[in-house]
């Protein structure tokens, strides 16, 4: 009878939260959301997680509002997920965040009844601390999935980086202006650098200063060699040095950066490279030479 009335409470919770959502939902929306929006309906996500996201998010705005935290204030956060290159939705965020702890607690919870399940006892406080460790585990794991996310993706931007300074130094010493050189190298290359180039070309298309436009580029780059490339353009651009030789500068720092990070990844894989030599390789050699030495004691034997 417990177990019934368990269910009914969760299926009436259950109704009574998309209940409450609706009814949010269907609210005027106030003149702060429709000046972010550009009068324009928030986008909806796609997939389970998305239509978890439209479900919860007039009930998280409405608690934002309530305890005086609205869910875009957290601007450390923001730039993090724009230096991954993922959407910049906060609460989606927090709700990845939520449903991994979550399965951090799930995991913590079969390793209890696996222990049930063994005969072992255990006590009520090592259970409670076992499931918090899980779900704070579970969240950790989420943060460093995204800091992951960020290294993965500076990685790639600093491997492109010297085609791409390549590129803009022949397309304006050709007499091309920066943002039609950046324009052209953003439609030949591929790739989180030519993502990001394209961004800064719409933006200045669309009236933001260039010089402005490098500079956020510099801010949100996950690549510091990136960010010293795209400095040095501003500098330039603000200064009135000549593009071309600044820019020729640049793709020589470029290429001796990928040199360079080159070096260190074969340094750092120095160690991994001698694996398959000692274990696969070196053993076969040792048979290889020491079989026929031991063919002929046994035959001399026999």
């Amino acid at each position: 009878m417990s177990g019934a009335g368990a269910l009914l409470g969760l299926i009436f919770g259950a109704g009574a939260m998309l209940a409450m959502a609706g009814l949010l939902a269907l609210r005027p929306a106030r003149l702060a959301d429709r000046l972010v929006r550009g009068g324009s309906p928030a986008p909806h996500a796609q997939g389970p997680l998305g239509a978890l996201i439209d479900i919860a998010r007039p009930m998280v705005d409405a608690l934002s509002r309530f305890t005086g935290r609205h869910r875009d204030g957290d601007a450390a956060l923001v730039r993090q997920l724009s230096r991954a290159g993922r959407s910049t939705d906060v609460m989606r965020y927090r709700l990845e965040q939520a449903l991994w702890g979550a399965g951090g607690l799930l995991a913590g919870a079969l390793l209890l009844l696996a222990s049930a399940a063994r005969s072992q006892s255990v006590t009520l406080p090592l259970a409670l601390l076992i499931l918090a460790l899980s779900a704070l585990g579970g969240v950790l794991l989420h943060g460093r999935r995204l800091a992951a996310q960020v290294r993965r993706r500076g990685r790639r931007m600093s491997e492109q980086l010297p085609a791409a300074a390549e590129l803009l130094a022949f397309a304006v010493s050709a007499g091309e202006s920066p943002v039609a050189a950046l324009d052209r190298v953003s439609r030949s290359l591929g790739g989180d650098l030519a993502d990001v180039l394209v961004e800064v070309v719409q933006e200045v298309r669309g009236g933001r200063p260039l010089v402005a436009a490098l500079r956020a580029l510099a801010d949100t780059s996950p690549s510091t060699d990136v960010a010293r490339f795209v400095d040095g353009i501003a500098i330039a651009t603000e200064r009135g040095t000549p593009m071309a030789e600044v820019l020729r500068a640049q793709a020589a720092d470029a290429r001796a950066a990928g040199r360079r990070q080159l070096l260190e990844s074969a340094g750092r894989k120095e160690i991994l490279m001698l694996v398959p030599v000692v274990f696969f390789i070196l053993p076969i050699v040792v048979v290889i030479a020491l079989f026929p030495g031991i063919y002929g004691l046994n035959l001399t034997v026999s």
